[in-house]
This record gives structure tokens, sequence and C-alpha cells, in this order.
């Protein structure tokens, strides 16, 4: 463990050297670890930081959003949250039908891979801390807080959706 983080303590600084986000330089360094023969020890000793830092990360990246400033990125939220919703669907759509799935399956296929976007809030931390915009932020919890609610209740009604998508779309009465 004790080599595990002297790595990362060492990439984070030369990630930062070379203007390259830790979070990669951290994500190319665990690549490096899966490799090798101590990879299964590694990631039980790890999980628990890993949990550990990830909930004070979030928790700080909520302390530094004025919640008065969610209102000023609630269209911009609303429009990334259906551009998601709608991609995402698509593509699983395409990627079971491709696969030879039927209408029903691809269809849950969609609906299962509405992702909630976590990553995002560790890219615009990265990105408003290289200055990028500062609505940032607040677009980035309220897309992941919104992606959260409706990710699981999208899988959870997957069968209703896709009856309702079928009474406008008819798949079931056309070949598959």
């Amino acid at each position: 463990i004790i080599v595990v983080f002297s790595s990362l303590f060492f990439i984070a600084g030369f990630s930062e050297t070379i203007h390259v986000a830790e979070a990669i330089g951290a994500l190319l360094l665990g690549l490096v670890f899966s490799e090798t023969e101590h990879s299964d020890r590694i990631e039980h000793l790890v999980v628990s930081f890993r949990d550990f830092f990830g909930a004070i990360f979030f928790f700080s990246f909520g302390l530094g959003i004025d919640p008065f400033s969610l209102g000023g990125a609630i269209w911009l939220t609303l429009g990334a949250v259906l551009l998601t919703i709608i991609g995402n669907f698509v593509a699983g759509m395409i990627a079971g039908r491709q696969a030879g799935l039927s209408h029903k399956a691809s269809t849950n296929i969609g609906l299962t891979i509405v992702s909630r976007g976590e990553f995002s809030i560790i890219m615009a931390n990265i990105g408003i801390a290289g200055g990028l915009m500062s609505v940032l932020k607040p677009f980035s919890a309220l897309y992941v807080l919104i992606l959260s609610i409706l990710g699981p209740l999208f899988t959870k009604e997957s069968k209703k959706i896709y009856k309702f998508l079928n009474k406008i779309f008819r798949w079931d009465t056309k070949s598959t």
C-alpha cells in the first residue's frame, strides 16, 4: 500500500508538472498496476480508501456550490439531460438490434445505460480549476442529481416504457 500511495503522489506531481489532470495520471497508474501479479491484493486494500476519499471529494464539491447558482444552470442542465437520455437510449437500441436482440431487450438496454455521470463532477472540478466557466459546477451537480434519479427509475420501469413505446412504434406487429 505504501508503494501504491507513493506512486500516486509521484504521478499526481508529475501530471501537474506536465499540465495533465491528476485524475488521468491516476487512471493510467491504475492500468499499469492492474497488469501486475499483485492487482487483486492492491484492489482489496485500496477499495476502502476509494470509497472514503470519494465521499470526501463529493462532499467538498457540494460545499463549493452556492445553492442559488443552481437556477442559472437549470435550462442548460435539462437540455444536456434530455440529450443524454435520447443519446443513450438510441445507442442502446442500436447496439441491441445489431446484436440480434428483440425490440423489448434493446429498449431495456437503452434505458439501463442512462448513466449518472459522477465522473462529470470530477471533470467539472478540473475545468473550474483551469479557469473554465463557473456554471460548470452547478451544471454538473444538477446533471448528476437528475440522472441519479432518472437512471434507476428508467431501469425499474423499463417494461412500462417499452409498452408505451410499442403502442407508438408497433414493434410487436413488425417482423423482428
